[in-house]
């Protein structure tokens, strides 16, 4: 803000005589607004070259009066290795202002060894009126969407953007008055309807102001605009940074104010009247006033419902805590019940950027949710998002109840992220995903809610196809969450009746990290469900091969346990993200896997292979007597786009003593 932006633009130009080159220096953008005094700003210039010859040994000076110092380019410096090619080129530096105010001139201008025909348009020059009036600035945070008639925060703030403070600051926000205050935090009033005022004595450098405001109880329009205005005692330098606007989108709601199942205000009703509506965003919002004898409200669904078609829905169970209260705190407060007994789907998401939220799902004889292909089909960025659920299991997320599967998916190039949910009790597997880029994040599956206890699945925990192309298991990538910690972002996956992580052999690119899986019946990894293997296919030419631990034993000195392995096909130990790079997970587990190869009990950390494929990793503390174990999985550039791998990780390896 009041960026002080200066451009000296350089032209070569020939006559039809001679060569060479007409340097001229003009602005691109000049912003004169006053500069606090003591403040620091960019100086850009941007050079062009317009030909016919590049012009040799450019030399570019910057001076500015009143004891600015303006670095290296103040006695000249050699501009772009001192060759001008036909083009623009950019560079700049940051000046700092004087503490006293007044007037200050900066000039620009260039000089090169080619003959320039016009050097009269050389050089160019600008006052920049310095001054010590404070430079207060408005800050305006809204949630970009909110539900009708539920609270939504309000964060409202002043900042300095030069060192002078600001007194008897007042911050005025306006907005519809349909939108009323729930709470308002020391220093504001809300002296009339769609009006706050909050009131700082003095801003030395940041005050904020949490509001919570409750959104309109009708759709309206739409959309609520918040325009926000500072006043200060003193002049202020630069008036236009005292206002903001921002704006909140209003979801189209459908309620359901019933645990009937079927008529007004039912879930049924409320899927079948979004599926109907036009535009987006939609939420169906769960507003049960009725009476019952457990602290979450359960719909007895007696058919299957319909499928969710409309593109851009939100269904949240968490509406409902918002209306009533937190009234289960174990889990969600809305259970969808097929009683064991209906021929379907708990709820079939059949769109696009579909979010299902905060409700448990249970009793149904196929999946608690399945996901799949929309007519017409999404295009690749396209997202469902499956989070807080309970699949399979009551709202505490204590006992089973049940549905064939927790999670299915067949839904083409969509991207699933399945979040936060217990996904626990069900009869096969606990998520099935035959297609669609998973990734699966933050989950407890096969373990009870809120200890690590059994809660099985019949089958896997999770099942990986063979079109569930680049899907991970825990974290994948820095955009969601740290990559290399060793929880943030993981599963627990346990107990289950099959194999904790199953990947069809032809899956390709499927990640699995910094989990807790143990105690499965079978393998914690099986790739290609045919038991231990040392190797997996993978792209590029490779095979993913499990690693080979070579030491395992405490070292009471340094108080470690040291780990010690080797990585078959590790090809380097560059850069984390150059090239094709291969990195061990280690994993500490209670007892060992009967079939041999490890589990993961708890994730330790990565550790990269030297040039031989060999890698050491220190642990805090005495391992002794546990079982370390280790996968490899191998991350490359895709491609297409720097900031996106392809990874892909092995089974577990041999399970060793630590000694």
């Amino acid at each position: 803000m009041n960026t002080l932006f200066l451009a000296v633009t350089i032209a070569i130009a020939a006559t039809t005589v001679f060569a060479g080159a007409d340097l001229v220096v003009t602005p691109i953008i000049a912003d004169t607004t006053p500069v606090p005094i003591g403040a620091s700003r960019l100086i850009r210039f941007s050079v062009r070259n317009d030909g016919p010859d590049p012009a040799k040994d450019v030399v570019v000076t910057m001076t500015a009066t009143g004891g600015v110092s303006t670095g290296p380019c103040a006695t000249g410096c050699l501009f772009n290795n001192g060759t001008v090619p036909v083009g623009d080129f950019t560079t700049g530096e940051t000046l700092q202002f004087p503490g006293t105010p007044g007037d200050v001139v900066i000039t620009a201008s260039a000089t090169s060894s080619t003959p320039d025909p016009n050097p009269g348009n050389n050089s160019w020059s600008v006052t920049v009126h310095v001054t010590a009036d404070t430079d207060l600035a408005v800050s305006l945070i809204a949630p970009p969407k909110a539900d009708l008639a539920l609270p939504f925060p309000l964060t409202v703030g002043a900042f300095l953007s030069s060192g002078i403070p600001a007194h008897d600051v007042d911050i005025t926000v306006d907005f519809h008055p349909e939108v009323t205050v729930k709470t308002l935090p020391s220093g504001c009033t809300n002296l009339a309807a769609g009006r706050i005022v909050c009131h700082a004595d003095v801003v030395a450098t940041l005050v904020q102001f949490d509001i919570i405001l409750f959104a309109p109880r009708s759709y309206g329009d739409g959309k609520v605009t918040f325009a926000a205005t500072a006043t200060e005692r003193e002049s202020d330098s630069y008036p236009p940074s005292n206002s903001r606007q921002t704006s909140t989108t209003l979801y189209d709601s459908f309620y359901v104010t019933t645990t009937a199942d079927s008529g007004a205000g039912s879930l049924r009703q409320a899927i079948l009247d979004a599926n109907a509506a036009t535009g987006s965003p939609l939420a169906i919002v769960f507003r049960i006033g009725e009476q019952s004898s457990t602290p979450w409200k359960t719909i007895h669904v007696l058919s299957p419902l319909p499928a969710i078609t409309a593109s851009g829905v939100r269904i949240d169970g968490g509406t409902q805590a918002g209306f009533f209260g937190d009234a289960n705190p174990d889990g969600p407060e809305i259970e969808i019940s097929g009683g064991g007994t209906i021929d379907g789907d708990g709820l079939l998401v059949a769109a696009c950027n579909t979010e299902v939220a905060n409700l448990s799902i249970g009793g149904f004889l196929r999946n608690g949710i399945s996901v799949t292909k929309a007519t017409p089909d999404c295009v690749q960025k396209a997202l469902i998002e499956l989070h807080h659920l309970f699949l399979g299991s009551d709202p505490t997320g204590s006992s089973a109840r049940p549905n064939a599967r927790g999670i299915g998916t067949s839904a083409g190039l969509h991207g699933i992220l399945i979040h936060d949910c217990v996904i626990s009790g069900n009869t096969l597997s606990g998520i099935f995903g035959l297609s669609g880029f998973l990734n699966i994040i933050n989950n407890r599956i096969g373990a009870k809610a809120h200890a690590d206890e059994p809660l099985p699945n019949g089958a896997s925990g999770v099942y990986i196809g063979a079109e569930a192309y680049r899907s991970s298991v825990g974290p994948a990538s820095t955009l969601y969450t740290n990559f290399l910690s060793p929880t943030s972002g993981s599963n627990v996956i346990a107990f289950n009746g099959e194999t904790g992580v199953a990947v069809a052999a032809d899956a390709r690119n499927v990640t699995i990290r910094n989990n807790r899986i143990w105690s499965n019946r079978l393998l914690g990894i099986d790739i290609g469900l045919n038991g231990p293997t040392a190797s997996a296919p993978a792209d590029f030419g490779t095979t993913i091969t499990s690693p080979v631990l070579t030491i395992a034993r405490f070292d009471p000195a340094q108080n470690k346990t040291i780990i010690e392995g080797d990585l078959p096909n590790a090809k380097t130990s560059g850069a984390l993200f150059s090239g094709l790079v291969f990195m061990a997970n280690i994993y500490a587990s209670d007892a060992a896997d009967p079939s041999g190869y490890g589990e993961g009990q708890r994730s330790l950390g990565t550790a990269l292979g030297d040039v031989t494929g060999h890698f050491h990793f220190e642990a805090e503390g005495d391992l002794t007597d546990q079982w370390v174990t280790a996968t490899n999985t191998r991350s490359s550039p895709d491609g297409i786009a720097d900031d996106v791998f392809l990874t892909q990780t092995s089974e577990f390896s041999r399970g060793v003593p630590v000694q």
